[in-house]
């Protein structure tokens, strides 16, 4: 609740007027070019009723809409003058009054407020404007039990007097509102919502600010699909609506969508200049950034228009604590938890932000939503133990707020508090019942409820027991394989351990739904694996369509704990995944290299500056992925200039509190000028090396475009063979046939129409037509790539792995990052028996090709064949990094470790082998050798009989009958 709330009854003092009922419709025609946002016509018409005045024109109604069309545009003196001359002729107006009220109270003028307020009240018990600002000067007075009274009235009032007319219907929603918040009572809140609102706008269909109260009541809980809509029908009815404006961009902070935050929040105050809101909006996104600068600029602007504004001072805390250092914990949490008591405390010497904390404690023994706000936006800095006793004492003090009972139980669930944020938002959901994010985050503990978990010395991993409980066994191992490389790369390790959840399709949710609501307590992220610089949460990759290699997802995450525990959270976006990304150990991805080339040369580049916003805002794939791009090349530019050992150092400027602005200098001895120039020399150098030879390839071209230089020149062969290509892409393979036939019949080395005509025949399976087809189009020197890489293929279902060689060959000299290359070399090799050809190109697959297990899978079985059981159970584990389930594998572990006589280990093996595959007679076998061998005599005799059962005539099951005979 804010003094925002007041903004929403611009009007509330006037009533509602139909144009037949005037006196002179000239009112009701200035009223209709203020609600549509039209200030400057209102105020013409305003002025033509004062030099003319008809008969009977109530003043105090003009008075009031000059006052409203005035404050509207920011011109908050000139309204306030209106007021009081207006006050002059109708001391005896409660409307007058009650809107002077409510001016002082916006500008913190609490004495001179209440006394207006009373003065309304005395002329009009029933004042509604009056009685909502008493209540909230209650409230900031920490008068709760007087505040809560004066909310409640609005309740009572709405029974006994049943009013119709918009504005005070609005204004009874606002009381009614806040009365239903501090009583958790939905029906109010629904009553509000559903009933209140809708019957202002029956009344009048233009009264937008019924839209906006609903929008701002159902934005609270999180309800963005009805309470955007409900803003942009506000906008649709007045456009200049900056109070709606400062709202969207309010919204717009919890998606941490600041392009939205600073486009709204200036369209506000180009309408309303001062409007503390935005002002507030705009400092908010200055502050995530660390622009101390324009947000100290913006935070005095906006505490000139209110002194003692609580968002105001809230941001005003953490810019302070951002500048001068996070607080020590035992101080803070005694200054905290004895702001009701202030008077009493002794702090020496306390800091700026502390200062703050103390000027509002003594203004306000309770100032619960000031602690709240506080709390929440220290908590976008990850600041989890400076926001806890701020959300606990703001419990303490105003335990009729759900805001930090919901806050303090999603900062549990980010810190893998599980228990306790369960009594917290089981608590927060008695309070709140609509609130979105609290709904869903209850609904993911109850999931987790049912998880097994997997406990290591750094460690514990909660999955599906029924569904993942292998997945956790071996995820929990390979962490504890990593933790001492990676500790020691960073120099740092976790105080606690490391909790990991993995999410499976459950309740009728599919897995990336659940690791969705428990990360953000809504159903969609973008990526499968997450930390919040605790906890790391990740999808199952078994509910997943394709392969994953997890074991990269949990070192990438586990990279970010580090990273960002070691910093206390100050390292930027950008950086943590530099890191997280280049610790992962895999070439760039060619998807990455497509966009280097094509964004480079034209300078559509993040800076450091803007860079973290390509993650928060990527708006496309494309554009995420490449803000990892430019992310990693930052940091091989840092390491190529300045030397590997300087990625440490500006991880410890971080770690100290540094900003960018003052690590660049401070770390590389140059300015940041210098060090953007020379970044974007180091990019031109690496897209000089990522250019082909294929001088001849046309830059890449929209459908529409293809389309249109098809329809103007059939004839010429490139025009007709890129939409012979379209039309195979949407499947119109007829026609994508008849025009690639017609295009080679005139140039039967027309590359594009080569590949269309082939992959059609390759389709049935014609792989002698095919090759014809594509042997014209090959050329030697400025090949397609396409071209080579079906001719590859189709040489190797013709059996020819020489010819298929010598394609690959071609393939990796002009096209040197496609795996396909790699993958043909491998195929042919293997046909041919050349065993080290074979092994080369396996093994650079498993460098390029993070997420396919085969590959790995192939080298493990090459290198048991061979009798190298480091080899292999190296490879077998890798497979297993991306698919545990692979029954052959396990086997494969299983010899591996027999083969290295530790029998204990590949028993294990061989048992998960049969537990997924029971009919594997090798992994029964395996099994039953290594029993004997483990001096387990009884089983390993019990299971060579339950094979020889199934299998009389097995040589090997014979062997071992007869060497336990032995």
């Amino acid at each position: 609740f804010s003094v925002a709330i007041f903004l929403l009854a611009s009007l509330a003092n006037v009533p509602f007027l139909l144009a037949e009922d005037a006196e002179d419709n000239r009112l009701a025609t200035a009223r209709q070019h203020f609600q549509r946002g039209r200030y400057a016509e209102a105020i013409e018409t305003l002025d033509q009723l004062a030099e003319t005045p008809p008969t009977g024109l109530d003043s105090v109604q003009l008075a009031l809409l000059r006052c409203h069309a005035l404050q509207a545009q920011g011109e908050r003196l000139a309204a306030e003058e209106v007021l009081i001359h207006a006050l002059q002729d109708h001391d005896d107006s409660a409307l007058l009054h009650a809107e002077l009220a409510k001016r002082h109270f916006e500008r913190g003028r609490y004495p001179e407020a209440k006394a207006s307020a009373t003065r309304a009240m005395a002329l009009n018990p029933d004042q509604l404007l009056a009685r909502l600002v008493q209540a909230q000067i209650f409230t900031e007075e920490g008068d709760l039990k007087k505040a809560d009274e004066g909310f409640r009235w609005f309740v009572r009032y709405y029974n006994r007097a049943q009013p119709t007319d918009p504005e005070s219907l609005v204004l009874v929603a606002q009381g009614a509102a806040q009365y239903a918040r501090w009583h958790s009572s939905s029906q109010i809140f629904d009553f509000c919502v559903n009933t209140v609102t809708v019957d202002a706008l029956k009344r009048d269909k233009s009264y937008w600010q019924a839209h906006l109260v609903s929008g701002k009541l159902l934005l609270e809980k999180y309800n963005k699909a009805q309470g955007r809509p409900e803003l942009k029908s506000a906008l649709a009815i007045n456009p200049n609506a900056a109070e709606v404006h400062t709202e969207m961009a309010l919204s717009a902070i919890s998606e941490y969508n600041w392009d939205e935050v600073e486009e709204s929040a200036r369209r506000a105050l180009e309408i309303a200049p001062h409007s503390p809101g935005a002002l507030q909006g705009l400092a908010m996104a200055k502050l995530f950034f660390r622009d101390f600068e324009s947000t100290e600029k913006l935070l005095t602007e906006a505490l000139d228009e209110n002194p003692i504004d609580t968002k105001s001072l809230a941001l005003m805390a953490a810019l302070r604590m951002l500048q001068d250092g996070w607080p020590d914990p035992a101080r803070w949490q005694h200054l905290v938890s004895h702001l009701d008591q202030i008077a009493d405390l002794k702090l020496e010497n306390p800091t700026r932000c502390e200062q703050v904390l103390i000027d509002v404690a003594r203004r306000n023994p309770k100032p619960g939503y000031f602690l709240a706000s506080l709390a929440e936006i220290v908590d976008r800095f990850r600041q989890h133990r400076v926001a806890e006793p701020l959300l606990k004492q703001a419990i303490l003090l105003m335990p009729q707020l759900s805001q930090p009972k919901n806050g303090l139980g999603q900062l549990y669930m980010q810190t893998g508090q599980i228990d306790e944020a369960r009594k917290t938002l089981d608590e927060a959901f008695k309070a709140d019942p609509y609130h979105v994010r609290v709904s869903n985050m209850r609904k993911v503990i109850k999931v987790l409820d049912d998880y097994e978990s997997v406990t290591t010395e750094h460690f514990v991993v909660r999955a599906d027991g029924k569904l993942d409980r292998l997945l956790a066994r071996y995820m929990a191992e390979y962490l504890e394989e990593i933790y001492p490389e990676l500790t020691t790369l960073f120099g740092f390790e976790p105080e606690s351990r490391t909790q990991i959840e993995i999410y499976n399709t459950a309740k009728g949710l599919s897995g990336h739904q659940w690791f969705s609501a428990r990360m953000v307590g809504l159903p969609w992220v973008q990526t499968i694996g997450a930390s919040t610089g605790v906890i790391i949460a990740m999808q199952s990759p078994s509910s997943m369509d394709r392969p994953l290699n997890w074991a990269r997802v949990l070192k990438h995450e586990f990279v970010h704990i580090l990273t960002l525990q070691q910093t206390d959270f100050n390292i930027p976006h950008w950086y943590t995944e530099a890191l997280a990304v280049r610790s992962e150990g895999y070439p760039r991805p060619v998807e990455w290299n497509a966009l280097l080339l094509n964004r480079v040369p034209k300078g559509e580049l993040k800076n450091l500056d803007n860079l973290s916003m390509g993650f928060i805002r990527a708006g496309t794939q494309e554009n995420w992925n490449f803000a990892y791009c430019q992310s990693v090349l930052y940091a091989d530019y840092m390491a190529e200039r300045f030397g590997e050992e300087s990625l440490a150092r500006l991880l410890e400027a971080y770690r100290k509190n540094q900003t960018t602005d003052q690590a660049v200098p401070a770390v590389f001895g140059v300015d940041k000028a210098d060090f953007e120039k020379g970044y974007r020399e180091f990019l031109d150098q690496v897209v000089a090396g990522l250019r082909s030879s294929d001088d001849s390839a046309s830059p890449e071209q929209r459908p529409s475009q293809i389309e249109k230089a098809y329809e103007k020149n059939k004839q010429d062969p490139q025009a007709a063979a890129n939409y012979a290509k379209l039309m195979l892409m949407i499947k119109k393979r007829d026609e994508a046939k008849k025009i690639a036939e017609e295009v080679l019949k005139k140039d039967p080395a027309q590359p594009v129409a080569a590949a269309v005509l082939a992959l059609l025949l390759l389709r049935d399976e014609k792989f002698d037509e095919a090759a014809a087809v594509l042997e014209p189009a090959l050329q030697q020197e400025h090949p397609n790539q396409q071209v080579i890489e079906l001719l590859m293929k189709v040489r190797l279902k013709q059996k020819q792995p020489e010819a298929a060689l010598v394609l690959s060959e071609l393939g990796k000299r002009h096209f040197p990052y496609d795996s396909d290359w790699w993958k043909g070399t491998a195929a042919a090799a293997k046909m041919t028996g050349a065993t080290e050809t074979r092994r080369a190109a396996l093994e650079k697959l498993v460098q390029i090709e993070a997420d396919d297990p085969a590959p790995r899978k192939a080298l493990a079985e090459l290198a048991l064949s061979e009798g190298n059981f480091d080899v292999a159970y190296h490879y077998g584990k890798r497979t297993l990094h991306i698919d545990v389930l692979d029954a052959e594998v396990h086997r494969m572990l299983g010899d591996a470790l027999a083969g290295r006589k530790e029998f204990d280990r590949a028993i294990a093996e061989y048992e998960i082998a049969i537990e997924l595959k029971p009919k594997d007679l090798e992994a029964q076998l395996g099994l039953a050798e290594s029993c004997l061998m483990a001096d387990q005599q009884e089983k390993g005799g019990r299971l060579v009989k339950e094979i020889l059962k199934q299998a009389p005539d097995n040589e090997r099951a014979l062997l071992l009958r007869d060497r336990r005979k032995d």
